[in-house]
């Protein structure tokens, strides 16, 4: 194989790799931003349900406030009752005390509604507060992991990038130049092989024979006339042809 060629497969393999680690800690970090936003969901929906526990006490302090004035209102409407001389007067009175229980039941009524509703509503606030919790311990070692996994990555694009320095210095300018090119253009693979009847791996388009038996000699710097993909044949696909 052309050790110009060889040099760029062994530039494009640590590329991959770092590319590798790169995407890894950005699945990551996308993992946490989610959970930063789940967790932002539930303690918003949390706040939500303490006002409505809020409103629905207010309303339950007022109910009892009304039954506590209905009683008032029946214990004298009863007193008075007991000092009336006339039907029509004892009948008048009679209603009322009639329409003050039927308010009174109605409010008992709504405050024990109320109070199914408050405790509903507190086992709501303490199922979401459990869920935030437990995504919050989740968030805690999704860090954790993500900033082990940083200190290993910098670590390994450190030894990286040394290596692959030095196999940028043996490359020709131009030939790296065409490599960064494609690979900014059309991401990785940036230089591919060539299958024993031809056909670019990149593309999967057929060459035309002249430049496939070209590249065949090995001594060509080439590229895929459809993709532009820099070509190379493997030695075992090379060996299989010269058979």
């Amino acid at each position: 194989m052309n050790q110009q060629i060889s040099f760029l497969i062994e530039i494009q393999n640590i590329d991959m790799d770092l590319l590798k680690y790169e995407e890894a800690a950005k699945e990551i970090l996308k993992d946490i931003k989610e959970t930063e936003d789940a967790i932002n969901i539930k303690e918003e929906r949390r706040e939500e349900l303490k006002e409505e526990l809020l409103d629905l006490s207010k309303k339950i302090d007022m109910e009892e406030l009304n039954i506590k004035s209905y009683d008032g209102r029946i214990a004298k409407m009863k007193d008075t009752q007991k000092l009336i001389q006339t039907n029509k007067e004892y009948n008048a009175m009679q209603k009322s005390i009639k329409d003050n229980e039927s308010l009174k039941k109605k409010s008992e009524d709504d405050m024990l509604l109320y109070l199914t509703n408050k405790d509903e509503l507190n086992n709501k606030i303490s199922q979401v507060q459990k869920e935030v919790v437990q995504l919050t311990n989740s968030l805690s070692e999704k860090r954790d992991i993500y900033k082990r996994n940083k200190q290993k990555f910098d670590a390994a694009k450190k030894d990286f990038n040394s290596k692959k320095d030095l196999l940028v210095s043996r490359v020709k300018r131009e030939y790296y130049t065409v490599y960064e090119t494609i690979k900014r253009n059309k991401k990785l693979p940036a230089i591919t092989s060539v299958t024993q009847s031809g056909a670019c791996t990149g593309c999967y388009r057929m060459l035309p024979p002249q430049q496939f038996n070209e590249l065949l000699s090995e001594t060509l710097f080439m590229q895929c006339p459809i993709c532009s993909r820099i070509l190379y044949v493997e030695q075992n696909n090379l060996e299989k042809t010269e058979k």
